[in-house]
């Protein structure tokens, strides 16, 4: 059967729906896919009229989204109503909040879509009714039912490799045309996760409800085996033979027990080596692990902070990470100079009082330079178990001021929702040390400035002018422009985006392995 795929967020490597097309291809479906979320692109009706013909011989199609991407997803649903085929929604948003979703598509797909589409595939081409298919939801007459979840897939080995083909696959400019997706395989960079799930239970985090939806299904935390990871790596290489680093996207990378690391350590260098970049939680790093993964050819680790307040990362954000952790976990990291250290902290969070901000200031001051910091905009993500407190504790009304189609990564923005202008002067302070941490400046700002910028009765008048507060948020929103423009710069001229942190001789390094 011919199946269309389509991906409703600004992301080509959907590593999601990129596994299904692999999964339905081993099944012996034909699948076509089509990366309509570019917000570059409108969907007028000539764009529609483009993407319904690629769709008219399918005989399912599939949509996939995050949050941001669901008011898109919907409009590509709308547009392709008339075809009358079955059209299916999956993704982390229809996931988490099926009530948003269901009435749009003929089904949702909760979770893991792998096994769930095949079935889906089987029972259309026999003409049997779909609608109790395990992982699904449907709207029956304005009602909205949902089905027995699937057992987890425990062996994520038995997967094969995802769908980066590129044989039937295009893309959704941003001028309105509909092209085949031929520049991926020029990609600087590579993005590939050699696991699923997490184990923590943040609140903020899709995992949280995951872990709740998937109960007693299997253990929801599941990792490939080393070589099998090993063995994913080197394709990527193959795959996109441009590419200068990978970045791997698990949760936390650092997660697997040591003696898998030892054995990576050993493995990677020699079987890919090539530069990588991962995502570790601070309670998972030593010193053993660092100068493995050194060894390995990691060039860059993003730690997630999230704040510097351990009150709020309990009570709130039920992640058990206390500062004590994080500036030990810190200061491993700092005895590798060679190694870029990105720190993640949380922005705009109304939860956070006056301490608490000052707090997070006072982290970012104290983690060891060189290392970068990123802010990111809180999102109440539908679903998620912090966007039912905030609905509860009368924060927001529902999903309309949740703030989801918001960029997160584009920092903080409180014209959008009357929330993000809560003590908004330390939100901007902390959105203004976001970028480069050095001995003499946190981001934008001095260190020797820090004192005087947080004075009391400095913090008191900012407050009573919030336009003090608004002109810093704009002077951070410039910033960012300014260092996405620069990172988009190296990455097309100069082809390598280590390059960026002063650090070239990384990959000759690697390259000489």
């Amino acid at each position: 059967m011919q199946i269309t795929l389509i991906c409703a967020d600004d992301d080509i490597w959907a590593s999601g729906m990129r596994s299904v097309s692999a999964a339905l291809k081993r099944a012996g479906h034909q699948t076509r896919m089509i990366f309509a979320g570019s917000t570059k692109a409108s969907l007028d009706a000539s764009v529609m009229d483009k993407v319904t013909s690629l769709a008219a011989d399918s005989g399912i199609i599939g949509i996939s989204s995050m949050s941001r991407g669901s008011t898109r997803a919907k409009m590509i649903i709308a547009g392709l109503k008339p075809l009358k085929k079955p059209i299916v929604w999956g993704g982390m948003h229809p996931t988490l909040y099926p009530e948003d979703c269901a009435p749009h598509a003929d089904l949702v797909c909760r979770g893991e879509g792998e096994g769930f589409m095949i079935e889906l595939a089987e029972r259309v081409a026999a003409s049997r009714p779909f609608t109790d298919i395990a992982n699904g939801a449907y709207s029956d007459n304005g009602q909205l039912r949902i089905n027995e979840p699937r057992v987890l897939i425990s062996e994520l080995d038995s997967l094969p490799f995802p769908d980066f083909a590129q044989e039937d696959e295009y893309v959704v400019t941003g001028n309105g045309e509909v092209l085949p997706n031929l520049k991926m395989r020029q990609s600087p960079s590579i993005l590939f996760s050699g696991s699923r799930g997490c184990l923590y239970n943040c609140h903020y985090c899709s995992n949280s409800q995951l872990r709740a939806i998937y109960r007693d299904k299997g253990r929801y935390a599941r990792k490939m085996t080393v070589p099998k990871f090993i063995a994913a790596a080197k394709e990527c290489r193959k795959t996109f033979p441009s590419a200068t680093y990978i970045y791997f996207t698990d949760e936390d990378f650092f997660a697997r027990p040591i003696e898998e690391i030892r054995e990576f350590a050993a493995v990677y260098p020699k079987e890919v080596g090539m530069p990588f970049e991962c995502m570790v939680s601070p309670r998972q790093v030593t010193d053993e692990k660092m100068e493995l993964m050194v060894k390995a050819g990691m060039w860059r680790v993003d730690v997630g902070v999230e704040s510097g307040s351990d009150e709020i990362k309990r009570r709130i954000f039920n992640r058990p990470v206390d500062n004590e952790t994080v500036l030990r976990a810190a200061t491993a990291i700092s005895k590798h100079p060679r190694v870029v250290a990105y720190y993640f902290f949380i922005i705009g969070n109304p939860y956070e009082q006056r301490a608490d901000l000052l707090g997070t200031l006072g982290m970012m001051k104290s983690l060891p330079p060189p290392s970068f910091i990123r802010a990111y905009s809180l999102v109440f993500i539908p679903g998620t178990k912090l966007f039912e407190r905030a609905c509860n504790d009368g924060i927001i009304k529902g999903i309309e001021d949740s703030g989801f189609e918001m960029d997160f990564l584009a920092g903080l923005d409180p014209s959008t929702h009357s929330w993000k202008q809560q003590n908004l002067y330390l939100n901007s302070l902390l959105f203004l040390m976001a970028g480069k941490a050095t001995r003499s400046w946190v981001g934008l700002l001095p260190r020797s400035l820090l004192p005087l910028l947080t004075k009391p009765s400095l913090i008191d008048f900012c407050d009573r002018h919030p336009a003090i507060g608004n002109a810093l948020v704009s002077m951070g929103q410039s910033a960012v422009k300014v260092r996405r423009g620069a990172l988009a710069l190296v990455s097309k001229v100069l082809k390598d985006n280590t390059i960026a942190y002063g650090l070239q001789f990384v990959r000759k390094k690697a390259a000489k392995k």
